[in-house]
């Protein structure tokens, strides 16, 4: 077995941050990730934008108080009147800024079910000291009340130098190698997978649709979507020619290397005289039958309107069928 095995799992599993396990180090995580290691979560939840905003935010994470809030010197904020405080604080130096401008970053960075919680807290806090704690302020809030043990980790953006914070646009994936590491300090299996390589296509749901969704209600995001289905159903029954979407053949040409690459990955490793790349073939085999199918959300939204969309049809020309023979048998 060559080096190109190794040149492809490299490719296939680096992302924003380089590793430096070399062979060995990329075939373990191989094995982690074709044997569903935990995949830790860091999402960038918004922005909050004035003083009563950056309150709002607050109240939220500290639940109005009543959970405490850590700072970035380990400090701990706890009861409205503290919570408050700290908010009127944070909103001392806008004065000059100009309109909307973003006061926080809101971060939520979690681990699956059957995850300790506290060592979830612990890593966050390494993670937030090395990230931000030599020019920004920060309070970060465990909650456990889901399944998945989580940490709000909410950045004031304005940093001591005068700068304000700058999300680029790979940094959420950089955010998760480093999250990832620091939990496997702590002896925590924990991997942080580009979302591709795993073959996922669909997005997350923001923090905003999901609240929405529970509360049993349509976000107008959802609305909007449901409308374009349909328009586009109809065009396509009429004939039309479909839109061009550039972006999803570029995902569909992504996700057509991934399991390329995965598979020519597991067909060199079989030929190894190592058992544990032999296995770990199978394993890489399996896992690539397991992907999802390569469907946006748009697509799959599409499919559920067409088909109530047939299903009402159907019915409707059933109905019709049966006045017109109860028409007949009154003859």
């Amino acid at each position: 077995m060559g080096s190109l095995v190794d040149d492809t799992i490299t490719d296939l599993l680096e992302g924003a941050v380089k590793s430096k396990g070399g062979r060995s180090g990329n075939h373990a995580r191989a094995r982690r990730v074709v044997n569903y290691a935990p995949e830790v979560m860091v999402k960038i939840t918004g922005n909050a934008k004035g003083a009563d905003h950056v309150q709002s935010h607050l109240d939220y994470i500290s639940r109005n108080g009543n959970l405490e809030l850590e700072d970035e010197h380990g400090d701990v904020i706890k009861g409205k009147d503290e919570v408050r405080a700290l908010a009127k604080d944070w909103a001392q130096d806008q004065g000059k800024r100009r309109k909307n401008t973003r006061d926080t970053t809101n971060i939520i960075m979690s681990m699956p079910a059957g995850t300790e919680p506290r060592d979830v807290k612990n890593a966050v806090r390494a993670f937030a000291k090395r990230q931000f704690g030599q020019n920004h302020q920060y309070v970060m809030a465990l909650h456990t009340d889901t399944d998945s043990p989580h940490v709000h980790l909410t950045v004031k953006s304005l940093g001591y130098d005068g700068r304000r914070l700058n999300v680029k646009k790979g940094d959420p994936q950089k955010w998760r190698e480093a999250f990832a590491t620091e939990l496997e300090r702590r002896g925590v299996e924990a991997e942080a997978t580009p979302r591709a390589t795993r073959g996922v296509i669909k997005k997350g749901v923001s923090q905003v649709v999901h609240h929405i969704r529970e509360k049993g209600q349509t976000p107008q995001v959802d609305q909007a979507k449901v409308r374009e289905a349909l328009e586009e159903f109809r065009d396509q029954r009429a004939g039309k020619t479909p839109k061009a979407r550039p972006w999803e053949d570029r995902i569909k040409e992504r996700q057509t290397y991934v399991r390329k690459a995965w598979l020519t990955a597991a067909k060199d490793l079989a030929q190894s005289h190592d058992s544990h790349d032999q296995e770990l073939a199978k394993r890489i085999a399996t896992f690539v039958g397991s992907m999802p199918p390569m469907k946006t959300e748009r697509h799959e939204l599409q499919e559920k309107v067409a088909g109530r969309l047939q299903g009402s049809t159907q019915t409707r020309q059933g109905r019709e069928k049966g006045r017109a023979q109860d028409h007949q048998d009154e003859r």
